[in-house]
């Protein structure tokens, strides 16, 4: 690397790549380089996020620190070893330079890009580093696309399912002490394969040559979801679990015929109600959220969440230790025309439409449709594999016949049941019902919280209304300590603060996610620039607490009336 004087008298990188001479940036007109990354930046918002990839030496740094505000921050990916020794790491308190490594970009990516700032986020690629740096410039986009996206679903499953998700936890909790956490299982059944059944179009020739072979079977550990049970049972295949995560009662329908079969039911909390109210057979407890909550279920697994049942599912056999894990009915693609295997369909799916809307690549390497979801889904897939890449325990098999899953290649289920052998002896999942928790004890707890955090936004409300009312111009920055406005300010402040952090926000789950975003978007047109003005303006900042604080409250009773009407239908005891 060689720093060279550009033309208008700033400096450049001369790099030596694939034995060829490039400059990081424009020497001829590096000032245009620096002003199309500040207009870049035009319109930057007061808590907007910035990943820029490419510092080169670092000339723009001044100019860009001149947009900024103390809330933003600024990450910079530097893929150049050479040039990142030139730095410090923290070149200012929020602006940060980090080394370019995939691993690196991804975990910086999932912790800070959230549903609060998915639509405030800025990229920039300085200079020439994404003609030079093309393949890591690549990965990066990909990568950042991955993780907003994953974001942004969270806030559409909480619009979506935030009503029957609070419905569905306050009845399961019933179900809990019924129930053997899915870790008493791990490693039961190492080395033993399974077999991951899902409703692509593939399932149909699957089913086929399990039948043909069902005599194989027995030596399987079989994984389906609630959508593929009937087609497996109707051809006289008994799965050794289901698994239903699906909160809506279409996953009753699927299942209805069949709530008397003597296998294992695996759920979490927000799993239908009716389903597992009325299911007859054993039932096992995955904890996305009361691990979080209450006391004694601290050491209740999670699994992994990828956007469908088969996440779980495949989660759930590599977590018993089971290995190869083949994948069956896993198309993540429009094969054949078909969403769902013809065997896996329902009266309810003929109002569903999945339009084609991108092409990926199939197994074989061709070109084949999807949608933007079942894409999602499949990269969801390939991460979780990847991170097994390295440990040799477990393989994963595509035995389906739609996309290609990188780490999973493709093999023939019937050539793999035919001449596979393997070391593991399938053990069934026995039950253990060792937890003990009070679920009208922790719905009365869930309640206090809630009346709680309704008398308190009450009083905040009441302290704004008199602030708006006297209409007093001031500055927060210039009044004294025991200004009565500032302390009125700090305190409402401090009721927002409070529920923010309190671990029973939880139980509120979708509605606390989608008030989140709901008031950042609301917010979000304060400009960097502006930041430090408005958000000592008492009328401004007053007027923000008091519709923050109007919304909360009428979240908080919408969710304490849900509660109490669920409470009525599935439980006798008195709570409420």
């Amino acid at each position: 690397m060689k720093i060279i004087k550009t033309s208008d008298g700033y400096k450049v990188c001369r790099i030596k790549k694939d034995g060829k001479y490039e400059y990081l940036a424009d020497i001829a007109h590096y000032d245009q380089e620096i002003r199309k990354l500040i207009d870049t930046l035009d319109g930057l918002k007061f808590d907007s996020l910035i990943f820029l990839f490419g510092i080169d030496t670092g000339s723009y740094l001044e100019q860009l620190k001149k947009c900024l505000c103390s809330k933003n921050n600024v990450i910079i990916f530097e893929p150049n070893p050479s040039v990142f020794k030139q730095f410090k790491a923290a070149l200012s308190d929020n602006i940060r330079l980090v080394f370019y490594e995939e691993k690196l970009v991804k975990q910086i990516f999932e912790q800070t890009i959230t549903l609060k700032n998915i639509n405030n986020i800025y990229f920039y690629a300085f200079g020439n580093y994404q003609k030079i740096y093309k393949k890591e410039y690549d990965r990066l986009i990909e990568h950042l696309d991955w993780t907003i996206t994953n974001a942004a679903s969270q806030v559409y499953l909480a619009k979506r399912f935030k009503n029957v998700f609070i419905k569905n936890m306050i009845a399961n909790m019933k179900i809990i002490n019924q129930a053997t956490p899915v870790n008493n299982y791990v490693f039961s059944n190492k080395d033993v394969p399974a077999i991951v059944v899902s409703g692509g179009s593939s399932l149909d020739q699957n089913i086929k040559d399990m039948v043909k072979q069902r005599d194989k079977l027995n030596d399987y550990f079989i994984i389906t979801g609630s959508r593929t049970l009937k087609a497996l049972v109707e051809n006289g295949i008994v799965p050794d679990m289901v698994v239903s995560v699906d909160p809506v009662d279409a996953n009753y329908e699927m299942m209805k015929d069949y709530l008397d079969l003597d296998v294992p039911l695996a759920f979490y909390e927000y799993s239908n109600r009716y389903l597992l109210r009325d299911y007859s057979g054993e039932k096992i407890l995955i904890s996305l959220l009361l691990s979080h909550t209450i006391k004694g279920m601290e050491n209740v697994k999670s699994v992994y969440c990828g956007g469908s049942v088969s996440h779980a599912c495949i989660d759930i056999a590599n977590m018993l230790g089971c290995s190869p894990i083949l994948l069956t009915g896993q198309d993540f693609a429009l094969t054949n025309k078909k969403h769902h295997a013809d065997s896996a369909l329902f009266p309810f799916d003929s109002t569903s439409r999945y339009d084609a809307q991108i092409l990926i690549k199939d197994i074989n390497g061709n070109p084949i449709e999807t949608t933007v979801t079942l894409d999602s889904f499949r990269r969801n897939l390939e991460y979780y594999i990847s991170c097994y890449k390295d440990r040799p325990r477990v393989q994963f098999i595509n035995c389906s016949y739609g996309a290609e899953i990188k780490g999973a290649p493709h093999r023939e289920l019937s050539e793999i049941l035919e001449k596979g052998t393997f070391s593991g002896r399938k053990t069934p999942c026995r039950p253990d019902h060792e937890l003990n928790i009070n679920p009208e004890k922790t719905i009365k707890t869930i309640l206090e919280f809630l009346d709680n955090y309704l008398t308190k936004t009450s009083q905040g409300l009441e302290l704004c209304q008199i602030i708006l009312s006297e209409n007093n111009s001031k500055s927060l920055l210039e009044v004294e300590e025991d200004d009565i406005d500032l302390q009125r300010i700090l305190y409402i402040l401090q009721i927002v603060n409070n529920i923010e952090n309190d671990p029973y926000n939880q139980f509120i789950g979708g509605y606390f996610t989608e008030f989140l975003y709901d008031m950042k978007e609301k917010n979000n047109h304060m400009s960097a620039k502006d930041f430090d003005r408005l958000t000592s303006d008492l009328q401004y900042q007053t007027n923000f607490l008091n519709e923050y604080l109007e919304c909360l409250n009428k979240i908080l009773a919408e969710v304490k009336d849900t509660i109490v009407s669920t409470v009525s239908e599935f439980y006798q005891s008195h709570i409420v």
